[in-house]
């Protein structure tokens, strides 16, 4: 009975010692040299590339902002060298910022940038005591996949996925990043028609750098239900990339899908076209009825209001593809108008802050409503309905529908405190504007 109670009790050193030889048989080295080869390896891997990496680099929880481009340059002895397509605080668009990096040990090999470097850390450190996670990106990251020419990471923290392409020669970082805003700027609206094989499944709207789509899909039990993404992308000199491929299932039942990831936009289309192999898909700009594009609204008209009064007037460019500014010798001071991407149309939202009469005294508008005497300071406005007179452009601003029991037809000049309260009304000295209808010289 003794020898079977010692047996029993030695079992488990048998085990162990059948575990070693079996590890043994299956690695040469332990864990932990494995992993501290690896990190050799890969410090030599980014150190070897020359002209520097281009990182495709996404902040926020479920990257809900899109993603940026950023160029790294990596030396063996714990360097880097670091720059942006997003101005900073302290530094330009391209400007370089150099700083300190490592790769450590923490269950496997981590990309940390160790010491300050605002390229990444703007993205990474708090914006104030009420927004403690900042943009929620990260600098410590999970090696996933190496090769020479492409790595893959996961951020330690909020998971995104951080792509690093090897530059096979030199790239001013500068022209490189303004290229992917011109691109940006020259194909940004509101919303796009998503056509595959040139069926239209949904409307593409875009918020900054991610699409929400919804759509129809047929799932395996021949039932068609409706699916929500957002997909987020980067900018390129061409177009975009997505974050991860977008798969749409034509039809589960017979394993019908289309993935798609790269497009192109392409001008005299006014579409994003996809690049991927064997795909037929386009994101076309979606252009609704009234639809107008921004650059169509700038120039010279001849403004009517108030019983028949005119005055000309001047649309220009404040923002591209978001404001103008509205100047002539009948304002006071310069109006800004809205640019909604989506609809296509012009607006004239209630303004405080239009220019500082005096010490914490600023010139605004508000809206008015005629019929009934009453003025609004709050969410009200504006917008303009396009017609065409004599093959001349007409816009009629009409209310946009946002002052609940009433109607804006009018706006004049008042003056607003640091706190946003109206102070005094200059309707005498300036007049009201009402009915107001521009029509294009």
């Amino acid at each position: 009975m003794k020898k079977i109670l010692y047996l029993i009790l030695l079992l488990p050193f048998f085990s162990l010692q059948s575990c070693i030889e079996d590890e043994k048989d299956i690695f040469d080295t332990s864990a932990a040299e494995r992993i501290a080869a690896a990190m050799k390896e890969y410090r030599a891997t980014i150190a070897a590339a020359e002209n520097g990496w281009l990182l495709v680099y996404y902040p926020e929880k479920n990257h809900s902002i899109g993603g940026y481009n950023m160029i790294a340059k990596f030396t063996a002895d714990g360097n880097v060298t670091l720059c942006s397509e997003v101005a900073t605080t302290h530094y330009e668009m391209g400007d370089t910022v150099s700083s300190e990096y490592d790769i450590i040990s923490d269950m496997g090999p981590v990309l940390t940038f160790n010491t300050y470097n605002e390229i990444i850390h703007y993205f990474t450190e708090p914006k104030g005591s009420q927004d403690v996670d900042g943009m929620c990106g990260d600098y410590e990251f999970v090696f996933m996949e190496v090769t020479p020419s492409k790595i893959v990471l996961k951020g330690k923290k909020y998971g995104n996925k951080l792509v690093m392409t090897r530059l096979d020669g030199p790239l001013n970082a500068k022209e490189y990043f303004q290229k992917v805003l011109v691109a940006e700027e020259a194909s940004s609206y509101g919303n796009y028609n998503f056509l595959i094989n040139e069926d239209t499944i949904c409307i593409a709207n875009r918020s900054g750098r991610v699409l929400t789509v919804s759509y129809n899909e047929i799932n395996a039990e021949g039932e068609t239900v409706v699916s929500e993404e957002d997909l987020a992308f980067t900018c390129t000199p061409t177009g975009i990339k997505l974050y991860e491929p977008f798969v749409y299932t034509r039809d589960d039942r017979n394993n019908q899908q289309v993935t798609m990831e790269n497009f192109e936009w392409d001008e005299e289309q006014k579409s994003f076209i996809c690049t991927d192999a064997g795909v037929d898909a386009k994101l076309a700009v979606y252009m609704p009825e009234g639809f107008h594009f921004y650059n169509d609204y700038l120039g010279n008209y001849t403004m009517k209001y108030t019983g028949g009064k005119t005055a000309t007037v001047t649309i220009s460019q404040k923002e591209s593809k978001k404001t103008y500014t509205l100047s002539g010798s009948v304002f006071p001071y310069d109006l800004e108008l809205k640019y909604d991407l989506g609809a296509g149309i012009i607006g004239l939202k209630v303004q405080k802050r239009l220019g500082l009469i005096s010490e914490g005294l600023y010139m605004g508008i508000v809206m008015f409503d005629s019929s009934t005497n009453y003025l609004t300071w709050g969410d009200a406005g504006l917008k303009g309905v396009v017609s065409e007179e004599n093959g001349k452009m007409v816009i009629t601003m009409i209310d946009d529908k946002m002052w609940v029991d009433y109607k804006a037809d009018s706006f004049y000049y008042y003056s607003f405190d640091d706190s946003g309260t109206r102070v005094s009304s200059y309707a005498s000295q300036y007049g009201r504007f009402t009915n107001v209808v521009f029509v294009k010289q």
